[in-house]
């Protein structure tokens, strides 16, 4: 079984227009209520979804991950041949990345740790470019001829990097806000920018009517997620996984509750 941890009323405004990820009384396992780091985990039916038999275990971990970048690529609305960057390649943007290329997108990663652009290139990134390095905004211009992408991904919570994508998309070119930034944090642009080059910023927030959509994709096994776990660990070892990954080691961190 995999469980949506979002969990929503169906009754109001917002769920009845479809808009179920702005719920006016949303809940979130894990978040608004308890249900995080233990053996056992309360859920309504209604979030608990039966997966295959016969596929590993391990990838139904990353049904809700996936479920909330299928939503973002329906924000996103690629379309093969465009060329696409994402920025921040942990476990969202390198789903981000294959999901992309399946539609027919090129692609570019940005990252500034070398083992994630590593992982990058063998899950069939066509550049990957670090920013501490080289300059992203050279990379793009050598690699669209000037032109700039059709789409920036935006999976870091940067905000220099939100800033930049603004001067890395060609005309006609979307942004997704996908990365969390700080709630107070603002973003300094230039309206004009936008404007006269029909630059759309779209935000994209959890996993709206995707959850199924993302264990059929997990299922089919196109997908690569199990190069994402770093480690496992078990519930009393959750802190040396969280100080791992503060030092940027590793990807994820697959905790078995028993």
């Amino acid at each position: 079984m995999a469980v949506d941890p979002n969990m929503n009323c169906g009754t109001c405004y917002y769920c009845k227009k479809g808009m179920t990820n702005f719920c006016e009384k949303w809940e979130a396992i894990g978040v608004t209520r308890q249900g995080a780091y233990a053996e056992l985990v309360a859920a309504p039916v209604s979030n608990v979804y039966r997966v295959p038999q016969g596929v590993p275990l391990e990838r139904f971990a990353f049904v809700e991950p996936v479920s909330c970048v299928l939503h973002g690529l329906e924000r996103a609305d690629p379309k093969k041949g465009e060329m696409a960057l994402v920025t921040g390649l942990g476990t969202i943007g390198l789903i981000f990345g294959q999901l992309l290329k399946m539609k027919g997108v090129k692609v570019m990663g940005a990252d500034l740790v070398g083992h994630r652009l590593k992982l990058a290139r063998s899950m069939g990134f066509d550049q990957t470019v670090n920013p501490a390095e080289e300059s992203t905004a050279d990379a793009i211009r050598s690699w669209t001829a000037g032109r700039g992408v059709d789409l920036v991904v935006e999976a870091s919570g940067s905000i220099k990097a939100t800033e930049e994508a603004t001067k890395l998309v060609d005309k006609g070119g979307r942004i997704i806000i996908f990365g969390v930034a700080p709630e107070t944090a603002a973003l300094t642009v230039r309206p004009f920018a936008l404007y006269r080059n029909e630059i759309s910023l779209i935000g994209s927030f959890t996993n709206p009517n995707t959850f199924a959509g993302a264990i059929k994709t997990l299922s089919s096994g196109k997908l690569s997620v199990e190069e994402f776990i770093s480690k496992s660990v078990d519930l009393a070892h959750v802190e040396t996984a969280f100080e791992d990954v503060s030092l940027r080691k590793g990807i994820k961190y697959l905790v078995e509750p028993k």
